[in-house]
């Protein structure tokens, strides 16, 4: 009740004095101090915790002690007034929140005789403050008119403790768990709800039975115990029983009840039921190795990165692919490892992937003709997509599905080479028709006089816009596609113009023309019109050319001779069958392969190169050429080691020659 109600305003009005007429008969008789017999009962009376005090037979009140009292003056009234003050009158006169009408018939009773004790609780609150009593009235039997002893006892904490429980219970009531408790024996002394709903035993059921009603057959409990006895207490995963025989798997935690003497009380187990949970996991672990063999069978590599760009899954084409394994690579930056290098080369930092921008903006990123760098170091040419996701627990990453685009690039480079080719054979056969040809010339000079004594003819082809076409360029081209001939047949034609103009000229043939009967009757022909002098000419082979038709070529070079031209075996030094040519051709002019020639004034071995050589002309009665001459100190050591001629940057680049 408030503060306002009546066991408020009672131990309010009640003052600390007691009759000395109450029991000052008796002390005497006894033969005691009245005085210090009252102090003994009111040192007795005060030192108790309870609030106490003391009704006459009129329902009036003769006592009270300290605790009585510091409760009046905590609520806000005078600890000396109310002696004598009607308890009774109070009872009658309170509000609902006390059990007045109650309180005051027992009391009623215990003054009349008929009755020796009375209890009952009642609440006692402020505004700041819940608060519960416990009023206990026992009769008086000894002298005096004192009747009634009231003793009010503070049990605010009980009740709450009492309510907590009553809370808890319910809760535990509420909830799906199961909640078990036993003695020491086993025997069960607590069956909550959830138990019931779980295992289908009722409480009135499952009291004072054992824990053998819910252990399944295929259960062992000696780690439970074992564990429990051990630390205290036990959590694991067991299979229970419920009582229609079925059994399913059950998270269970059992911990020890302790007395408060500290000795072992019994045990409090609290169950729940997996069964969803373990079919749950059943499932996701399936479409785990189902998703797993989907990705492992798939031809293309794919990888999963987090957010922050490491790697969670890598299936087997990846693994070959890139010669990491999984484990290799979990838990790492990925970017950092595959992805650091543009196709170009480049550095490409993390903030500029197309993995992390796809992620970062919420689209998937389709990325062609890029590189990963593997485990080797090999660069893999790669196309691949970068997908963002985000999964239903929140994991959000980025799926990336690549594939080894080698053979493809391979191919397509093969394809853009075969339409470079038919491009440029469609250039030389533009040119062979609309005459856009030209005859360059490089000087050759005799070492021991310094003086030009012949120029070596060089093709160079003119494009439509007039830009100047280099040999390697169209040549080999035409050598595939069998325009060489044709151009063979130019060259000659336009070369013995030149030489019938009192020019001492070389001429290069191509392996196709040389042992060619229509190529002999051309130079023949070109002969007789332009009544060009044939000793100004002389035609270059290589041992290349020889070697593709050694018998026509030997047939070539002898017809060759009796038309009065000469014959030179060009890039010298660089066969096998060398000294064969020199004996069975009629050769003029040995010219010295240019990788000896570009290396001779550094390399021991170049220069034993070209003394052989020139060892070997003058022993065949041959003059030789030194071909590439490009620094002043080449040509020096070229005529110290008797070379016959030179030709080269040095002495002059190739310039345009018009017939």
């Amino acid at each position: 009740m408030r503060i306002a109600s009546a066991d408020a305003r009672l131990s309010t009005e009640i003052g600390p004095k007691l009759s000395s007429s109450t029991l000052a008969g008796e002390r005497r008789a006894a033969g005691e101090d009245p005085a210090v017999s009252r102090e003994f009962l009111h040192a007795t009376l005060d030192s108790l915790p309870a609030n106490i005090a003391v009704l006459d037979e009129r329902g009036e009140i003769v006592m009270t002690n300290g605790a009585w009292r510091a409760f009046a003056l905590a609520n806000g009234a005078s600890a000396h007034t109310g002696l004598g003050a009607d308890y009774l009158a109070a009872c009658d006169a309170a509000d609902d929140d006390f059990p007045a009408a109650e309180v005051a018939a027992g009391l009623r009773a215990i003054i009349a005789g008929t009755s020796t004790e009375f209890t009952c609780e009642y609440p006692c609150h402020s505004p700041t403050v819940e608060r519960w009593f416990k009023l206990r009235a026992t009769s008086y039997e000894g002298p005096g008119p004192a009747r009634v002893v009231l003793i009010h006892d503070d049990i605010t904490s009980r009740r709450e403790a009492q309510a907590e429980v009553a809370i808890q219970a319910a809760l535990l009531d509420e909830v799906d768990a199961s909640v078990i408790a036993t003695d020491t024996d086993g025997h069960i002394t607590h069956w909550s709800r959830g138990a019931e709903r779980l295992y289908g035993w009722t409480r009135a059921e499952a009291l004072g039975g054992g824990v053998n009603l819910i252990v399944s057959r295929d259960a062992d409990f000696a780690d439970v115990f074992a564990g429990v006895q051990r630390d205290g207490h036990w959590e694991g995963r067991v299979p229970l029983g419920r009582k229609d025989g079925s059994e399913f798997p059950a998270l269970v935690r059992v911990r020890a009840i302790e007395a408060d003497d500290g000795c072992p009380a019994g045990l409090i187990g609290v169950s729940v039921d997996l069964t969803e949970q373990v079919e749950s996991e059943r499932l996701l672990v399936a479409a785990k190795n189902y998703m797993s063999a989907v990705a492992d069978s798939m031809g293309e590599g794919l990888y999963t990165v987090d957010r922050a760009g490491r790697l969670i899954y890598m299936n087997h084409a990846a693994e070959k692919l890139l010669g990491f394994s999984k484990t290799e690579l979990q838990g790492r930056v990925v970017h950092d490892v595959l992805h650091a290098r543009r196709a170009n080369g480049q550095a490409r930092p993390i903030e500029d992937s197309e993995i992390m921008r796809a992620q970062r903006d919420g689209v998937i990123a389709r990325v062609e003709d890029d590189v990963f760098t593997c485990h080797d170091g090999r660069i893999l040419p790669v196309d691949y997509t970068a997908s963002p996701f985000v999964t239903d627990d929140g994991v959000a990453g980025c799926a990336v599905v690549f594939e080894d685009i080698t053979d493809r690039k391979a191919h397509q480079q093969s394809l853009e080479r075969d339409v470079e080719t038919l491009s440029w054979v469609a250039r030389v056969q533009d040119a062979l028709e609309q005459d856009r040809f030209v005859l360059y010339a490089q000087p050759i000079i005799d070492l021991r006089s310094g003086e030009v004594v012949q120029r070596e003819l060089l093709l160079r082809m003119s494009g439509e816009d007039g830009e100047i076409v280099a040999p390697n360029f169209f040549l080999p081209v035409a050598e595939k596609y069998g325009l060489i001939g044709d151009i063979d047949r130019w060259v000659i034609e336009h070369a013995i113009e030149i030489a019938a103009r009192g020019t001492s000229i070389q001429i290069n043939l191509s392996a196709r023309s040389v042992g060619d009967p229509g190529v002999l009757e051309i130079i023949r022909r070109c002969l007789a019109k332009t009544g060009a002098d044939p000793g100004n000419i002389v035609f270059e082979i290589t041992e290349t050319a020889l070697i593709a038709g050694e018998v026509n070529a030997k047939e070539f070079a002898d017809r060759l001779r009796a038309l009065g031209c000469g014959l030179a075996l060009d890039d010298f030094g660089t066969g096998y069958g060398g000294l064969t040519y020199l004996k069975q051709m009629p050769i003029d002019f040995l010219k010295i392969d240019i990788e000896f020639v570009r290396d001779v004034t550094t390399n021991p071995a170049s220069r034993h190169v070209i003394e052989a050589v020139v060892a070997l002309a003058r022993a065949f009665d041959l003059q030789s050429v030194g071909e590439g001459v490009e620094d002043a100190a080449t040509l020096e050591l070229l005529r110290e080691l008797d070379v016959d001629f030179a030709q080269g940057y040095y002495i002059a680049r190739p310039a345009p020659l018009t017939a």
